[in-house]
């Protein structure tokens, strides 16, 4: 997956939906023209005897959003599915003697801090099963080559691999699903 570019121009924060309202709180937010990003991972899985690419959220019930000012914020917290915008206390401004309680302001994120860490999450985003890497042996399990016996180039963004094969004597290079090779 080619790394995600924040918008630098937006206030970042970070959002909790409520329990089993994470689809409804994202839909409601790109409604009201919300940037959003939900950290996720990819594992290889397997279900009913085939191998497949799994997707999971990394962070439960959280969302990094993207708003422009003030009154945008309070869009996004109003969005259905969205129980809180992540705060920090603010520092007290009043006199000494006034018990005004503790005053609470949404953490704003460091957009350039966040855009590191997206780069980190995404790097890392494909978690490969054991042993598979570059130079690892591994036979292709479904399509045109199924069957053949390779050897991984390169492990490619968006769950893909790149395989040597040997086709007539010949290496060959093909893209397969993650999901698609068997270990030697």
């Amino acid at each position: 997956m080619e790394p995600r570019r924040l918008n630098s121009d937006l206030r970042w924060y970070i959002a909790r939906t409520l329990p089993r309202m994470g689809d409804r709180a994202l839909t409601a937010l790109h409604e009201v023209k919300v940037d959003t990003f939900q950290p996720r991972t990819s594992e290889v899985v397997v279900r009913r005897g085939r191998r497949v690419v799994r997707h999971a959220q990394l962070l439960m019930r959280t969302v990094f959003i993207g708003v422009r000012d003030a009154a945008h914020l309070d869009e996004a917290r109003g969005a259905p599915g969205v129980a809180e915008i992540v705060s920090h206390p603010a520092p007290d401004t009043s006199p000494p003697g006034n018990i005004a309680g503790m005053v609470m302001r949404p953490a704003r994120l460091d957009p350039e801090a966040l855009q590191r860490f997206v780069d980190a999450l995404v790097s890392g985003e494909i978690v490969a099963p054991m042993s598979v890497g570059e130079g690892s042996s591994v036979i292709v399990r479904a399509g045109p080559f199924a069957s053949f016996p390779g050897t991984v180039e390169a492990v490619l963004p968006g769950d893909r691999l790149k395989v040597s094969v040997s086709i007539f004597g010949r290496a060959t290079p093909v893209e397969v699903g993650l999901a698609d090779v068997a270990i030697v």
